[in-house]
């Protein structure tokens, strides 16, 4: 006789075991620090020989506005060459050690400005936060300036007349010489056909570019100087007083520029004599440049006036209504 096997009620159903998924051990790794080296939030990126110098003293009044240890930092200067920068981003930490939280760490160089795409977007990647300030001047007197300065400062023959300089300049740019380091000296005309290069700032930059015209702020620099400040979400009440100048600026530099205008009339009889009447430029008299004739800046102009024209249409696409003189005259 087989046994019966008794039924189980429910209560009695054996219990499943539940296989166990195996322990998973996280290990948590901590993300890398971002960076945080004393890049600039505020970069002056040009031009030359726009007083880009007066700019940069303004804006420093401001306590919310940090200044370097020195007037050109150029980390970003060997792109403009088509080489690489030789000094790491960590560089900028001694050049602001004295930043104590301010908003702005403001960098000035000026030959950044025609240093092409490559430099523009290098200098976007690596300062994420950095708003852009681009001084711009009539192109023809600004020429005039730098070839003064560069004989002044041996960078030129001191006998080299200013036809001979411009004739070199444009053979240069002919041959796209003038990117070349060792023709860096003869690059300020081609620097100076500012629409080829800024573009590149506008549209990288956007509404964090700013375009600042040095006859403007020579003419009206309180009212340039505080529609910047509000423009970077500055109180331009919080401006330190300008000191008042004893002596006339520059003065312990002045005889050697009347020396060196003498010269220049001396080099030049016959360019002074048929240059025509000159003509006073507020920034020149302030650098102590020789004035310039009529007929050398009426030839540079010629050179840029297709330029000129091309870039007032760009602007006021941009919403500067507010051109000066040699951009209405284009």
């Amino acid at each position: 006789m087989t046994a019966s096997i008794p039924s189980l009620s429910s209560r009695a159903r054996p219990r499943r075991v539940r296989a166990r998924a195996p322990e998973l051990v996280v290990q948590q790794l901590k993300a890398a620090a971002a960076p945080s080296y004393r890049v600039p939030t505020l970069l002056l990126a040009g031009v030359s020989h726009a007083d880009a110098p007066r700019l940069t003293t303004e804006l420093g009044r401001h306590p919310q506005v940090c200044l370097p240890s020195i007037r050109r930092i150029d980390h970003f200067t060997p792109l403009r060459y088509g080489q690489r920068t030789q000094a790491p981003l960590e560089d900028y930490d001694r050049h602001f050690a004295a930043w104590n939280g301010e908003r702005y760490r403001l960098e000035t160089s000026p030959v950044y400005f025609d240093g092409g795409p490559d430099l523009v977007a290098e200098v976007a990647a690596s300062m994420p936060e950095l708003r852009v300030l681009l001084l711009l001047r009539d192109p023809a007197q600004r020429l005039w300036t730098s070839f003064t300065d560069k004989v002044r400062r041996g960078r030129l023959p001191a006998a080299m007349p200013y036809d001979t300089f411009v004739d070199r300049c444009l053979a240069l740019r002919a041959g796209g010489s003038d990117r070349f380091e060792g023709n860096r000296y003869f690059r300020t005309l081609s620097s100076g056909f500012y629409i080829d290069h800024l573009p590149a700032w506008l549209s990288t930059f956007g509404t964090r570019a700013r375009v600042v015209f040095t006859e403007h702020v020579a003419e009206e620099p309180w009212h340039e100087v505080t529609d910047l400040l509000r423009w970077l979400e500055l109180d331009p009440d919080q401006l330190v007083p300008a000191p008042r100048p004893t002596d006339p600026p520059d003065a312990a530099l002045a005889p050697s520029r009347s020396a060196f205008v003498s010269a220049v009339s001396r080099l030049w009889p016959l360019v002074q004599r048929a240059s025509g009447p000159h003509r006073s430029d507020a920034v020149d008299e302030r650098l102590g440049t020789p004035r310039q004739g009529e007929r050398q800046r009426n030839r540079v102009r010629a050179l840029y006036s297709q330029s000129n024209r091309q870039l007032a249409v760009l602007l006021r696409a941009h919403g500067y209504t507010r051109l000066p003189d040699w951009l209405l005259d284009a």
